[in-house]
């Protein structure tokens, strides 16, 4: 064998991975063209060609030739086999280095962000989770207790061991309960299986005791779950999450055994391109919707618009797996559309219905909408989602007490909502609030409630720090937001004091109890369909009204207003049909 074959053969192996995977991520202020001052680099023990890797790998090198991670060399985060370097295959080829470890030979401080409990101990030391006296089925039919959910502002960094331990009903439990007061990077350290003899079943023998136990149901229904958790699996899939994949992972792949081959959690390489460090976003949902077919004219366009909240971005074509994936390069950093890949209304399209015959959303029908299978759209409120759903005829099922369609789009619209309300289309970002800025201006990696951390979340900004117009001190900013989440609470109790009316007379009008006219039950019908899509809208966010107060209010009072009204014009047809009743007699 030549010199230039060996060359060519090594090439194969680093980018191979190096392509799809990832190397060392950089820190949310080590991006663009320059390393960031006075990060060092640390030469891996196995050092390889790089230009023999990147002689075959061209889409890499162009990621690598242009970004702070030029003089990194592939060494540092994939290890390559003599058989690889040899005779290049997918069964030989090199493995990747997903650990934060990787990282953070060179990014220290992100590291040890990551790993520091402060904020969630202070949360646990004001109160921690409320009580569980009370919870709303809200016509649910299942008892999901919405009101209580991630209430617990978790570890990001041991996101699966959160899952592993919460939702697999008692199948894999913490081996000691001290370890679930720390941050775990690596699930299987502190993680134990239960019952094995269950095979491919997440169900173990016991009720799943975690402090959300009621997403046990999620883990067992199929592997779409595991996409936000960890960049492990997510280059495991094709571009299309609608695809049979037998190469990989598709939303068949049994649960268990995809765990048990996951070794880490939330990963650097989520956010940051191993190999320019320039900010990236790889759930291809995303992707998709930020860039369309042709990446024009399309809803991001639409509807984030051309200002501070939008982010222009490169989409690149990885491939090397056999199947088609993707990455998307942020032009900017916008944490917005990075913390977005897990935070966004995704609509699961094809398991819609049409509202006219019942039968299944298609993707022809799909693409005449000119929308993709799995998606956003980016509307900013629960209004523009249920018009445009209710144009185009379609719902997500059935409300079970008053046979109302659910028209909607939302399933956690953080990033939805926060681009569409006043800080969004301001520039402020996810980090802006939920991470804290440091005295040198970088962030913290330490995501977690901004009530923390107002200090330096809040007082530290342009726009209501010290200096400036609104120059608040800590008690204002914190007053600010409990103003705000009260008037949030005081809304929606008026609205679902509405809809309780609402609901009774569709229920009374479904079981045959009483006639309401054919315009005023339309009015009615359609006003409690605004009311079931703003609900979830705003339950699911989980901010209480926070990450778009102008935007909640003025949603949440036209519903109010179109309850009134509904039932009121309701009532009074119904009054006069029983005055007509009686003259008759």
């Amino acid at each position: 064998m030549t010199k230039t074959t060996i060359q060519l053969a090594r090439s194969t192996l680093q980018a191979a991975l190096a392509a799809v995977l990832t190397m060392a991520a950089a820190s949310a202020f080590a991006l663009g063209t320059g390393r960031a001052a006075g990060t060092p680099i640390v030469e891996p023990a196995q050092k390889l060609d790089a230009n023999a890797c990147l002689s075959c790998h061209t889409t890499v090198k162009k990621l690598h030739d242009r970004g702070a991670h030029k003089d990194l060399n592939c060494g540092s985060c994939h290890t390559a086999t003599p058989e690889h370097l040899s005779k290049p295959t997918a069964a030989n080829r090199p493995t990747t280095r997903f650990d934060h470890e990787s990282c953070s030979q060179c990014h220290q401080a992100p590291m040890k962000d990551l790993m520091d409990p402060k904020y969630h101990y202070e949360w646990a030391k004001r109160g921690g989770n409320p009580p569980y006296t009370f919870i709303r089925d809200n016509d649910y039919g299942d008892g999901w207790p919405r009101l209580v959910q991630f209430r617990f502002p978790r570890f990001h960094i041991g996101v699966m061991s959160d899952f592993v331990a919460n939702r697999a009903n008692g199948r894999f439990e913490y081996a000691d309960k001290r370890g679930e007061g720390e941050p775990q990077n690596r699930q299987w350290d502190v993680i134990s299986d239960k019952y094995p003899q269950n095979g491919l079943q997440m169900m173990g023998g016991t009720v799943g005791i975690g402090w959300r136990p009621h997403k046990g149901r999620e883990g067992q229904q199929d592997s779409r779950c595991l996409l936000c958790k960890t960049s492990e699996t997510m280059f495991e899939y094709k571009y299309d999450l609608t695809e049979d994949n037998p190469k990989g992972y598709d939303f068949s792949s049994p649960v268990v055994p995809m765990l048990k081959r996951i070794n880490t959690g939330f990963n650097c390489n989520f956010c940051h391109d191993p190999h320019s460090a320039e900010p990236r976003i790889i759930f291809s949902p995303l992707i998709e919707s930020m860039a369309g077919e042709d990446g024009k004219d399309n809803f991001y366009q639409q509807n984030v618009g051309k200002n501070k909240a939008m982010t222009p971005i490169e989409v690149v074509d990885m491939g090397m797996r056999g199947f088609t994936r993707k990455i998307g390069i942020l032009k900017d950093y916008n944490a917005n559309f990075m913390c977005g890949q897990c935070h966004n209304a995704a609509n699961r399209y094809l398991t819609y219905s049409k509202t006219a015959d019942g039968k299944p959303v298609t993707k022809d029908d799909l693409k005449k909408a000119g929308i993709a299978p799995y998606s956003t759209e980016f509307f900013r409120n629960p209004i523009e989602s249920w018009e445009f759903f209710k144009k185009l005829g379609w719902n997500q099922g059935t409300n079970g007490a008053t046979g109302v369609k659910m028209v909607n789009g939302s399933d956690h619209p953080h990033v939805e909502i926060l681009l569409g309300s006043k800080h969004g289309q301001a520039g402020v970002t996810c980090t802006d609030c939920h991470f804290a800025k440091k005295a040198d201006g970088s962030f913290e990696h330490q995501p977690s409630l901004p009530k923390l951390k107002v200090a330096n979340t809040c007082l530290r900004s342009d726009c209501h720090g010290k200096g400036t117009k609104d120059n608040w001190s800590e008690g204002q900013a914190l007053y600010t937001i409990e103003a705000i989440q009260q008037e949030y609470r005081v809304r929606t109790q008026k609205m679902e004091m509405d809809a309780y009316v609402s609901r009774g007379l569709l229920a009374d009008a479904k079981a045959g109890k009483i006639v309401i006219p054919e315009k005023e039950m339309q009015t009615l019908n359609d006003a409690y369909e605004r009311y079931l899509a703003t609900r979830d809208w705003y339950l699911s966010d989980l901010s209480t009204g926070f990450h778009d107060p102008e935007g909640f209010n003025s949603s949440v009072t036209k519903v109010i207003w179109d309850l009134r009204m509904a039932n009121a014009a309701a009532k009074k047809v119904m009054k006069a049909a029983d005055k007509v009743g009686a003259a008759g007699k």
